[in-house]
């Protein structure tokens, strides 16, 4: 869902109204339906700068932001840390933005098309994790779709990106995206809570692991949640979760930690199989196995610990 609201540009170069931090825009990186993201550097740093057509909205995200970061665990793991929040004139109108670290990565569906849609159960289990954060404060994601999630180059690690769509836990959600909805798959409504983030996440894995000439040849006939379940039936990847993903798409999770436990534990489990089918494979194949186990294993490994962290 969009709005037809005017965001402003920033100027290739300009200093904060109160903190007085001097910018220069290096490039756009994206605009969303309530702002614009920007890479530039302040103080030979890196930062990615947000500017929105709604002060308001900016200041909202802002604080999901500060909440995120009071815990380090959570700060580094979830959302990418605050750096400067501050006002600026542009063409004579008072603007609001607010900086934070830059995020060297790419894309979840960009990542998942780069390294195979293997890596989408640990990559969700990981995600779920962040949900379950932000969840514990109070906050719904809203607005959960690939082009919303990074994975960081240097550690293979999800990040959420662009707040503009959190809402608080029992309010209407504030933005989506319809191909993730829950109530355009007429699986409910748009009250935010944990099961809209969830249903929104189980769509995602499904594209995530489809062929993108089918998920396109899917969105031509009438949403229902009957049509991803078949898909999941008969998608060898999505079989082994085929009872976590259906329940979120049934809204029969009440937090994200439940869903994350019998996906682990599934992963877990497949990962006995994994060791027993290298052990009788032989050439390549063996080899692609046994890589992927480790590989699919060090992420899980990263992910656990986050987990036991918090």
């Amino acid at each position: 869902m969009s709005f037809n609201r005017a965001i402003p540009s920033l100027p290739r170069q300009f200093s904060g109204k109160w903190n007085q931090k001097t910018y220069h825009v290096l490039r756009e990186l994206g605009r969303g339906a309530n702002g614009a993201v920007y890479l530039a550097s302040q103080g030979g740093v890196p930062r990615a700068v947000k500017i929105g057509a709604e002060g308001m909205d900016i200041l909202m995200e802002v604080n999901v932001l500060k909440h995120l970061q009071q815990g380090r665990n959570d700060r580094t793991s979830v959302a990418p840390l605050l750096c400067d929040v501050d006002d600026l004139r542009i063409e004579g109108k008072s603007c609001t933005f607010y900086s934070m670290e830059y995020l060297d990565g790419e894309q979840l569906n960009q990542y998942v098309q780069r390294r195979g849609a293997d890596w989408v159960p640990v990559l969700m289990i990981q995600l779920l994790s962040r949900l379950s954060v932000l969840h514990r404060y109070g906050w719904v994601f809203g607005d959960l779709k690939p082009e919303n999630v990074m994975v960081t180059h240097t550690d293979s690690q999800v990040r959420l990106i662009d707040f503009g769509g959190v809402t608080k836990i029992g309010n209407a959600v504030r933005q989506f995206t319809e191909e993730y909805d829950r109530a355009a798959w007429l699986a409910g409504d748009r009250r935010a809570e944990a099961a809209y983030d969830l249903f929104s996440l189980a769509v995602m894995t499904v594209r995530l692991a489809t062929r993108p000439e089918d998920w396109k040849s899917l969105q031509v006939e009438r949403r229902h949640t009957t049509l991803l379940c078949d898909i999941i039936r008969n998608n060898d990847s999505l079989y082994p979760y085929r009872h976590p993903l259906v329940k979120a798409l049934h809204g029969q999770y009440a937090t994200a930690e439940e869903m994350k436990s019998e996906m682990i534990a599934i992963v877990q489990k497949g990962s006995v199989g994994t060791r027993k089918k290298k052990a009788s494979g032989s050439g390549a194949a063996g080899i692609w196995i046994g890589g992927f186990f480790v590989a699919s294993m060090l992420l899980l490994a990263g992910t656990l610990y986050y987990a036991w962290l918090m």
